[in-house]
């Protein structure tokens, strides 16, 4: 807490001396209310203007004002969203009360891609989320504003790891070896999805959340086609903030905040391992120390962090922008881990020719700095709890350590000696010209947008001579230097002609797109340092030498058209054909063609509907169907290439080691996935849309999945290749309901509240030998996996023995002649499925996926006065979770695994009693369902402070607050392998806004 005192310390320094200033000016005081002239309502966030000066201010939640008005101004300007400005002379006044009548509100409009469409005229499955409801809190990462907030989107965290960028899936994925990471859009520039660059973990984690003004999911393929290869997995369309016209606006964030452990170590304590190495492995009673350290305590720390944001904003009646900077820093709950980031945003909007000539620039940019974790996690459970941190022996700094090749390392010694850091920066850009033809040509407009984004990193890896997984493996020291850079540069013209003509309206849209990407990755590692005094400063320092380097080249060149059609107001209709053609395939498969149609009824608008208009607010039908496709696969899969081999394959000459060139396996015929999908959905609304909500139904085939299978020897380069392998289906039923609970002039409450039940079954599997594929790869053993690519079954499905159990309800352990056969083997603790009396893998069974079947969501947002609460609930149901902390140290033989040490054991063998890994059995499944409070939030808003504009409000964040589950690892969420990944936090935020 005194941390958090420290970073918000400035904060209020800030605003002592603003308060001060503003008391110190003595002016003429003009005050009133603003109200609704049919309600009666308070008017929330008004503007109030000194006509002819920059001085204003805004309502406060009663609609009341208080503006110090500047010598010689004679008049005030009143202005409302959806209301008529109004203008009123002073003359002498000192208040001004005001009822405002309504005006002809503005229709709201959706951003879709390559333009915006008003939101009654959508025909396909599109979400938009605003500023005002996304999360709150600490985040990183701009999705997690959203989790939760909308059906069918599973935003998970991978780990607790600060600047780690959380798992996006929409409608459960489409893929299993290309990405299933929906593509991002920002400002209207995609953006790469292979990732990012060294030093960043997240391909949006340079943006600031605070810059962003919504966030836009296309779900189904009747709005995503537009993005044709691209759109697979759905599209999500980022926009940032915008400057408004009128006075200079200036807006200040300030936050602290504080991290703790959520789940501890299942390892065992000092005590407990005690007991257990002299029942199970008394020989080893002399390896142990007396000291009594708890490794994963002296890892982890309460960590703090603090973000600034300042924001400036404004324009004229032609002009508007708004500049912003922003500071974040956040502490990880694992010692060293860190993440830093000082971000930059611009937004410039020009009007010319009597708004004919529409000019928007827009650029982003941001440094991000990061302290990786060592990966010291396994390390802190595995380590002999008995021995001390530090030893008398200099050998490795200071450090206890066994000096066994096989031993586990400290963990601490590996925090305090290894440097793992990396810096990234992100600069993303684009030039927005449009032109509109009104004279020559009504409703015909052209737009061109320029864009680039430059992804520049580079990590540096530093392990020093007196670290012993090095000493103990025949070299001192070691480092690694990796260099990488990614860019893309964009055009994108088009040409939108729109009309009506009697009840109908149309609109067309014809445009062509250019995309160029570019990768380049060097590398340089040394070892067997002559000294640790230069880091990675001084690469002459390392006796051997390796480097390498990747250069990976890619284009996208695309045609694309769209109609919108409206018939009478009530029949919609939409259409978008867009041909894509991509270097990463041969000639034969460079070009796809992703067409799409949507259709939307507005039943209401119908004659025979008069009757429902008293039941229902809004009632409009649709159904849309899409082909989308997928091709991130990585460059030249397609092409014979060579490459650099690893250390391992280095060739010696004389005292001198060389490293070799290999030709890569390739696939001359391979081709993108592509994914046809049909999307029906019912938009309904009661009580003039009090109540509304959404139901839809979706079906999606992806056809030539892309898969690395194992291929016969001698036909091709390598035992392993790219290729497309089969097909696949995902269906689902989505449900969304909204609710305005309470309505009154000082007390609001907002439900809203979202399932989904979703479904993915492999439908064909194509040559290759066997048509199942194992997968899922484990720690423990060489090779082993533990899931299973199967027609009829759902990707990824788990495939492990069944475990049989005694009468007390634990597993049979090993080592026990169960059934009395005189044996000791499998039969006595699996079952066997096929009867032939061997436990092989023909008993192996199919089980439950780590994708869940029901995604819940559920966000309430409550406000009395001034002040507001809010949380975010969000649940998943059916997915399973491989516990591979417990099967890979859940056995006594893990306390002995070599001579003159001991290794910790993970505390399920308690319990269990396995004396050997039991790597297949299904007792390490578990069902992962979880509920869990992502965030809450409780907020007060001073309003209008000294009588001058000033604004004032905070609020208190809490996420992560609790998780209900059954699963006993560290944490349900996940890929479906728990393997002690880096822990998840609970954070704790404080913070403070103000406005000018």
């Amino acid at each position: 807490m005194k941390a958090a005192i420290t970073y918000l310390r400035p904060l209020f320094t800030v605003v002592l001396l603003l308060g001060s200033s503003l008391l110190l000016v003595a002016q003429t005081t003009v005050s009133g209310t603003l109200t609704d002239q049919e309600s009666g309502d308070p008017l929330i966030g008004a503007s109030i203007l000194a006509v002819g000066t920059s001085t204003g201010t805004i309502t406060d939640f009663d609609g009341m004002y208080s503006l110090d008005v500047p010598e010689g101004v004679t008049e005030l300007q009143f202005s409302y969203t959806g209301y008529p400005t109004v203008t009123q002379a002073i003359a002498g006044r000192t208040t001004i009360d005001l009822a405002l009548q309504a005006g002809e509100l503005l229709e709201e409009v959706v951003v879709v891609g390559y333009g915006a469409v008003k939101k009654d005229d959508l025909t396909g499955s599109v979400n938009t989320i605003e500023e005002e409801t996304f999360n709150k809190g600490a985040i990183v990462s701009p999705t997690n504003l959203i989790s939760g907030k909308i059906a069918g989107v599973n935003i998970s965290s991978n780990s607790g790891n600060p600047g780690e960028g959380p798992t996006v899936r929409i409608r459960g994925g489409t893929s299993i070896n290309a990405t299933n990471d929906p593509l991002y859009v920002v400002d209207g520039v995609p953006l790469d999805q292979q990732g990012g660059v060294a030093g960043g973990r997240s391909p949006l984690n340079f943006l600031n959340p605070d810059d962003i003004a919504s966030m836009t999911v296309l779900k189904d393929a009747s709005a995503a086609a537009i993005y044709g290869s691209r759109g697979a997995n759905g599209v999500i369309l980022i926009t940032t903030k915008k400057g408004k016209s009128g006075a200079p606006s200036i807006t200040f964030r300030a936050e602290g905040t504080m991290s703790t452990v959520v789940n501890r170590q299942q390892n065992l304590s000092t005590e407990d391992f005690r007991n257990v190495v002299t029942f199970a492995a008394p020989a080893r009673l002399s390896v142990l120390g007396n000291a009594n350290t708890n490794w994963f305590d002296e890892l982890t720390q309460t960590g703090y962090g603090t973000q600034e944001n300042l924001s400036i904003s404004g324009g004229g009646e032609t002009n508007t922008y708004r500049v912003s900077a922003g500071y974040q820093q956040l502490q990880g709950v694992i010692r060293g881990a860190e993440t830093e980031r000082i971000s930059l945003n611009a937004n410039f909007t020009q009007n010319l020719f009597n708004d004919k000539l529409i000019v928007g620039a827009s650029l982003k940019g941001a440094n991000t700095n990061n302290v990786f974790d060592p990966g010291v996690i396994n390390a802190a459970l595995d380590f002999d709890p008995t021995q001390p941190i530090y030893a008398d022996d200099p050998t490795y700094a200071g450090f206890f350590e066994y000096g066994n090749t096989l031993a586990p390392r400290n963990p601490v010694s590996a925090t305090e000696q290894i440097s793992n850091v990396g810096q990234t920066y992100r600069g993303i850009g684009n030039l927005d010209i449009e032109y509109k033809f009104d004279d020559l040509i009504p409703g015909l407009s052209y737009k061109t947008v320029l864009g680039f984004d430059i992804n520049s990193g580079q990590s540096n890896r530093f392990v020093p001579t007196t670290y012993a997984t090095l000493a103990t493996n025949g070299y001192n020291g070691e480092f690694t230097i990796t260099n990488n850079l990614r860019t893309s540069k964009l055009l994108d013209t088009y040409l939108t002609y729109a009309t009506d003509f009697g009840t109908h309206r149309a609109s067309l849209q014809l445009g062509y797109s250019y995309q160029d990407f570019y990768f380049e990755g060097p590398s340089i590692t040394g070892q067997n340092l002559t000294t640790d005094a230069f880091g990675t400063a001084n690469p002459g320092v390392a006796e051997d030498i390796f480097a390498f380097n990747t250069v990976e080249p890619n284009r996208l060149i695309s045609f694309f058209g769209r109609l919108n059609y409206n018939i009478d107001e009530r029949y919609l209709i939409t259409a978008s054909l867009r041909r894509d053609g991509s270097s990463r395939f041969g000639e034969d498969n460079r070009w796809g063609l992703f067409p799409s149609a949507a259709l939307a009824w507005r039943v209401l608008q119908e004659d025979f509907a008069a009757g429902l208009g008293s039941t229902f607010s809004d009632l409009k039908v649709r159904v849309g169907y899409g082909v989308t496709g997928n091709q991130e696969i990585g460059n030249f899969g397609y092409l014979a290439v060579y490459q650099y081999g690893d250390q391992r394959a280095q060739y010696q000459f004389g005292d001198r080691y060389v490293s070799t060139v290999r030709p890569n396996a390739y696939d001359a015929g391979l081709k993108w996935e592509e994914t046809s999908s049909l999307n029906v959905g019912v938009d309904f609304g009661f009580f003039n849309n009090r109540l509304s909500g959404i139901v839809e139904y979706y079906q999606k085939t992806t056809d030539d999945l892309l898969f690395v299978v194992n291929v016969p020897a001698g036909t091709n380069l390598s035992d392993r290749v790219l290729t497309n392998i089969g097909a696949l289906e995902n269906r689902g039923v989505e449900f969304t309901l909204n609710g305005v609970a309470v309505d009154k002039e000082r007390f609001t409450l907002d439900l809203t509240g979202n399932v989904s039940f979703q479904s993915t079954e492999i439908t064909r599997l194509d040559g290759f030998g066997s048509a199942d594929i194992q997968t899922g790869g484990i720690a423990g053993g060489v090779g082993n996996t533990v899931q299973l690519l199967r027609v009829g079954e759902t990707p990824y499905s788990f495939y492990l023995y069944q475990q049989k159990y005694g009468e007390d309800g634990r597993p049979l352990r090993d080592g026990v002649d169960w059934n009395d056969d005189g044996l000791t083997n499998g039969l006595d603790i699996y079952e066997d499925i096929n009867g032939d009396g061997v436990i092989n893998d023909q008993d192996f069974v199919i089980n439950e996926a780590p994708m869940p079947d029901v995604l819940l969501g559920f966000t309430a947002n409550a406000r009395y006065g001034r002040l507001g609460l809010s949380f975010t609930l969000r649940g998943n149901l059916g997915n399973y979770v491989y516990n591979n902390a417990a099967s890979n140290a859940g056995n006594f033989n893990q306390i002995s695994l070599g001579s003159g040490y001991v290794t910790n054991v993970h505390q399920s063998v308690v319990y269990t009693r396995f004396r050997a890994p039991q790597y297949y059995s299904d007792y390490y499944l578990q069902d992962g369902s979880f509920l869990r409070l992502d965030n809450l939030s409780l907020d007060y808003d001073f309003g209008a402070l000294f009588g001058n504009g000033t604004t004032m409000g905070i609020y208190a964040t809490a996420q992560n607050l609790f998780i209900l589950t059954n699963y006993s690892g560290n944490d349900p969420e996940g890929n479906g392998i728990d393997n002690s990944p880096f822990p998840r936090a609970r954070t704790f935020t404080l913070g403070a806004r103000f406005g000018l």
